[in-house]
């Protein structure tokens, strides 16, 4: 079922509306929520809910082999639509980040409304998913981030695919997300982040697509005849294990190792060469051994600017997977 949850009355073209799609079987309390498009560059998230909402709808018309649904699963898939509209990644009106207004302020400013009504129809979930891309100029591998999961959220993990996940700083910042506001409600909840902003991997999203139908099958709201949920191994990382590439100079910067790849400590992980000429003005090196989770995208460097992410191998050793 379409439903609009939002609707944002523009001064010279027609109403845009917030959208949610949903899916019931016989036990509609137990909900799977999965929430993408937080900023308006994130393609490969909002191209993989539509796959995922064309996939649920053949399940409901009873078209797709073997599935049947048995709890409910919703999603909102460009929750971000007026930057979505302007191909930007954020709203250039108002300017904030929505992922940092959460619960969301029903008098607020426009993207705080939007945040507002999310997060009033996901708050009552049992499971989550929110779906990203990196930031801007820089390209994720496919990993997890999870904040001090319990052994269900664990289990979550382990049905989706990736096979790093990572603990985040819990920053005031990161208070106003919406993963944050669903964890903090004791929905159990993970952040798949995969890919870069404004381009489409169909490849990627086949993979991720996979894991989501997997999850769903996992928590029980989605059942088929002819498959069992799998589980995977993760590793997980403590926050304090990542070991940021710095650039030692200006210029344009040339990745020489592969994104997702294992590192070892002093491996190079790319090149910085000079604009005009070509001469190469630094090597920056990996510090220690680790996981390549991001990588920049955009060759144009400044001194001491980030190049690169790795996860080192201190995994956190609370929550081990």
């Amino acid at each position: 079922m379409k439903e609009t949850i939002f609707s944002i009355p523009a001064p010279l073209s027609p109403t845009a509306n917030l959208v949610k799609f949903s899916w019931e079987g016989v036990r509609p309390k137990e909900t799977f929520s999965i929430v993408a498009g937080l900023y308006g560059d994130q393609l490969n998230s909002i191209y993989l809910c539509s796959q995922l909402i064309r996939f649920l709808d053949a399940v409901a018309k009873g078209i797709e082999p073997g599935y049947r649904l048995k709890g409910r699963v919703q999603v909102i898939p460009a929750a971000n639509l007026l930057a979505l509209q302007e191909g930007t990644r954020l709203w250039s009106f108002d300017d904030l980040d929505m992922d940092l207004t959460f619960p969301g302020n029903a008098q607020g400013e426009l993207a705080e409304q939007i945040a507002d009504a999310v997060f009033k129809h996901t708050v009552d979930s049992q499971y989550g998913i929110v779906l990203h891309t990196a930031a801007d100029h820089y390209e994720d591998a496919p990993h997890l981030v999870c904040l001090n999961p319990d052994s269900i959220t664990k289990d979550l993990a382990r049905s989706l695919g990736p096979k790093i996940a990572r603990k985040p700083e819990e920053s005031p910042a990161f208070r106003l997300k919406l993963y944050y506001r669903w964890v903090d409600q004791g929905i159990k909840a993970v952040i798949v982040s995969a890919g870069k902003p404004r381009q489409l991997n169909r490849p990627l999203c086949k993979t991720l697509f996979s894991g989501l139908v997997n999850a769903l099958l996992w928590a029980g709201v989605l059942t088929c005849n002819q498959k069992k949920p799998r589980k995977r191994t993760v590793e997980f990382f403590d926050s304090g294990c990542e070991q940021l590439v710095h650039a030692g100079a200006a210029g344009l910067f040339m990745p020489m190792a592969k994104l997702g790849a294992s590192l070892k400590k002093g491996e190079k992980v790319g090149e910085v060469v000079d604009m005009y000429t070509g001469t190469i003005l630094d090597s920056p090196v990996a510090s220690a051994d680790g996981y390549l989770v991001t990588l920049r995208d955009y060759p144009i460097v400044y001194q001491k600017e980030p190049l690169a992410v790795l996860l080192g191998k201190r995994k956190f050793r609370f929550w081990p997977f």
